[in-house]
């Protein structure tokens, strides 16, 4: 036998890859060795200073919510007095000092007190004892501001329990300094309890006037509890140090505390970046940090010890790591070789078996040779394959092109159908709207029943050769047999429209109604167009379910434009909110009476567009509220509407001019409504009294009790609600009963017709006894003639709005003299 020519290396291929993969096993363990070996005190220290610097971190943002407390109640007092002119007459001001506290006293254990001083010398405090934790009332009495009166209750009906005869705010140093230097600061005061520490905040009125001093109070010593709640490890150990490096509090180790008082002191000193300490107390090692404790504005500058001990088992565990990673390269190798040994009894075999498989393509010929158990077995599964796999590919086609539950085809084999693309040009969309219902509250077996009878009678009503497709379980789609005209629409739409008419189904003895909606286009079909026809019946069918139900609609190229026309305005709504697009607009509210003077008008938007040119409110307000828009736009007409009046006010107008501004239900509910409104007006130093919202009825369809809570506090606050639009839309007595306003608005509807009509007359009576009854203004909006003012004048109407009075005009188009804004009829 000739022997081969070609030169073989001496190993096998198999043999060459288990000891190529043996020595890289090897050379990796030693190297991995010491490379763990090396890193392992570098990443045990890194790692430690790690952990440390976290917990600092942790225990920072904790003190830093913690010293916020008195902040916040402080700042919410203020927001209080800043709404009023003269505290000191304010029935309001101690139960409001009751309600900000009464949060900080049940969660914060170290708050002491809320107090107000003013510089006439009056002086309330709200504050808790320190033994008994009971809540009492600490003031100067009205006719002796020198003398202070602690009560044992939150009332001056409550018992006397202590008086001091001497007391002046004025001598006090901390009052003192809150004037002198007229920015918020904190100041530490030890006393025979403790050091307390106080947050003072000066308030001015809004021509810069010194008014007082709030001041909120917590004594850190009773914050060891709430310390031991956030140290991180029950070893750890936490001091505090006041700006002056005095310990004020500390919690963990007193031991290890007091005997190492030298890194302590040298950790208080630093300043600048975060320091680290490493010391030993007995066999055990500590970490030492220290960092600030701050408050949100950065004015308390105290100074927080963090001492933990090492984690010892960091570099335990990195030796099992090794250890592990060893184990796995050994048993990666015996399996290396396991898996060797076997993969070369059946690579040969397997090859052959390979090239035997033509499935679907040839016949599975058996093997006739002797083979492996295994092979055997995956020779005959392959066979067995061969002759299912047709079969298979025919039930998976089903199952994509026929639905099981209806027997009609699917989107997909609709699309797929060849005869949907011959002589075809009628496309119908039905919809069965209360199918959801039913399947909620029947579940899904007699739903199945429900849609099943649906189908049995659509199919039984549509004419021979029709495709029927089920694209949902609720949607259904028609191609029609054969060209058809317009005129042939009303017959085919009626007829699909007839199965929601007075049709009922029976399901274990019950009977259900059909409800839905039927969208139609007539466009030949073919496959370059399907996609876009079915696009157009389905806005054919989103406008027939805004009307009644059983409607149908047949696609108008007008749909596809306003639907367009929608996605323009929403995006040119977006673009001009950034580009100062919109403008505000006045319409004086006036008095009957020719003799008074104008004190208050309403606020309306006004949207020029670069693009679309002017657009009617009713245009984009829905658009706004159905897309969110509303959110950013209704913030926009609050600053904007703050900063007009202020204006308007600079140039003449009344002090106390009222200017209502419109708020829709999705606005009411943000969580930060009240807030921001609030920060408007006082930042454009108006009075709170200065701004009237404006309501509809339809916010009762909301969340009404979270909008009654939140209209109360406004009005507590100052701010003014009006119902608009009167009778025109949600009207319930039980509701209005108990949402809280201050004027009532009558749609413009019965205002128009109040001459000719005898029932728009009897509603306007009806609604002015019932603002009479309420107590508040009613406003007729819509006037338009003088005969319509005298009108409504004669029947006892307070206040008008409308055309014949003044139209929207730019704030800047008035022109108010000394105080005094006069309308004159136009």
């Amino acid at each position: 036998m000739a022997k081969s020519s070609l030169k073989a290396y001496p190993f096998t291929l198999l043999k060459s890859v288990l000891i190529v993969s043996l020595l890289s096993l090897i050379v990796s363990v030693f190297c991995l060795t010491g490379l763990f070996n090396y890193q392992s005190h570098q990443v045990d220290e890194v790692v430690n200073k790690q952990l440390l610097l976290g917990k600092s971190e942790l225990i920072q943002h904790k003190l830093e919510d913690f010293f916020d407390y008195p902040q916040q109640v402080s700042n919410l007092l203020l927001q209080y007095l800043q709404g009023i002119e003269n505290s000191t007459a304010d029935p309001q001001l101690i139960p409001e000092m009751v309600y900000l506290t009464a949060h900080a006293f049940n969660t914060t254990p170290a708050f002491k007190s809320l107090s107000w001083a003013e510089r006439n010398g009056r002086y309330y405090a709200i504050a808790r004892a320190n033994h008994s934790n009971q809540i009492y009332l600490e003031r100067t009495l009205e006719a002796n501001s020198q003398r202070l009166v602690k009560y044992s209750g939150i009332t001056q009906d409550s018992n006397i329990v202590k008086v001091n005869e001497s007391f002046s705010v004025q001598q006090q140093p901390w009052f003192s300094a809150a004037r002198r230097q007229k920015l918020p600061y904190w100041r530490t005061e030890y006393l025979t309890d403790g050091p307390v520490v106080a947050y003072h905040l000066p308030v001015y009125d809004r021509q810069g006037q010194f008014r007082g001093v709030v001041t909120g109070k917590t004594m850190p010593t009773d914050m060891r509890e709430y310390l031991h709640s956030i140290l991180p490890g029950k070893n750890d150990s936490l001091l505090i140090a006041d700006d002056r490096r005095n310990i004020v509090v500390q919690v963990g180790a007193g031991a290890l505390l007091q005997q190492n008082q030298p890194v302590i002191r040298q950790l208080l000193k630093s300043d600048g970046h975060q320091r680290m300490l490493t010391f030993r107390v007995g066999g055990d090692e500590y970490l030492a940090t220290a960092f600030d404790v701050q408050d949100r504005q950065h004015l308390l500058k105290w100074k927080a010890v963090l001492i933990a001990p090492r984690h010892a088992a960091i570099a335990e565990m990195k030796k099992q790591r090794l250890m592990m990673t060893f184990s796995n390269m050994l048993f990666v190798f015996a399996l290396m070789v396991v898996l060797a040994l076997i993969i070369s009894h059946f690579t040969g075999t397997l090859k052959e078996v390979v090239g035997k498989v033509r499935l679907g393509l040839t016949p599975w010929k058996k093997e006739r040779k002797r083979l492996f158990p295994e092979i055997a077995s995956l020779d005959e599964a392959l066979n067995k394959v061969a002759l299912a796999l047709p079969g298979t590919f025919e039930f998976k086609r089903k199952k994509l092109e026929e639905d099981v539950e209806t027997g009609f085809l699917t989107r997909s084999g609709l699309l797929h159908t060849e005869s949907l693309y011959e002589n075809r040009n009628l496309l119908a969309m039905v919809h069965v709207s209360n199918y959801n219902s039913v399947k909620n509250v029947l579940g899904n077996e007699l739903a199945r029943q429900f849609i099943k009878q649906f189908t049995q009678r659509l199919r039984a009503m549509l004419p021979e050769g029709a495709l029927c497709c089920c694209d949902r379980e609720d949607l259904f789609i028609i191609a029609f047999d054969g060209i058809y005209e317009s005129k042939d629409v009303t017959y085919y739409c009626s007829l699909l429209s007839s199965v929601f008419r007075l049709t009922t189904t029976d399901m274990s003895g019950e009977s259900h109604i059909y409800t839905g909606h039927v969208g139609m286009v007539i466009e030949t079909l073919s496959q370059e167009n399907i996609s876009e026809c079915l696009m157009n019946v389905s806005l054919a069918l989103q406008h027939a379910q805004l009307q009644r139900n059983g409607a149908s609609e047949l696609f108008t190229p007008q749909m596809r434009e306003e639907e367009v026309n929608n996605l323009r305005l929403h995006q040119a709504l977006c673009d001009d909110l950034q580009t100062e697009g919109f403008h505000l607009v006045l319409q004086p509210i006036v008095p009957f009476d020719p003799e008074l003077a104008c004190n208050e008008g309403e606020c309306l938007i006004r949207w020029q567009s670069n693009v679309l040119g002017f657009v009617p409110p009713d245009k984009f307000i829905g658009l706004a509220e159905n897309t969110g828009m509303i959110v950013p736009l209704g913030k926009w007409i609050v600053e904007t509407a703050c900063r007009e009046l202020a204006m308007f006010i600079a140039r003449g107008a009344p002090r106390d001019f009222k200017l209502h501004v419109n708020i829709s239900a999705v606005q009411l509910q943000q969580p930060d409504f009240s807030h921001h409104l609030l920060e408007s007006i006082h930042r454009n130093e108006l009075m709170n009294s200065n701004i009237c919202i404006e309501i509809t009825e339809s916010v009762l369809l909301h969340d009404t009790h979270r909008i009654v809570e939140i209209l109360a506090y406004l009005r507590r606050l100052g701010v003014s609600v009006a119902i608009d639009d009167f009778g025109s839309g949600y009207s319930s007595l039980s509701y209005l009963h108990s949402l809280p306003f201050d004027c009532l608005k009558i749609d413009r509807g019965f205002v128009r017709n109040v001459l000719d009509d005898k029932k728009s007359e009897a509603v306007i009576a009806s609604v002015l006894m019932l603002s009479q009854s309420f107590d508040v203004p009613l406003v007729a909006e819509g006037v338009e003639t003088a005969e319509m003012g005298a009108k409504l004048r004669e029947m006892g109407c307070d206040l008008a709005q409308g055309y014949y009075y003044s139209r929207p005009k730019p704030f800047d188009h008035f022109v108010p003299q000394d105080g005094v804004l006069l309308i004159k009829p136009e």
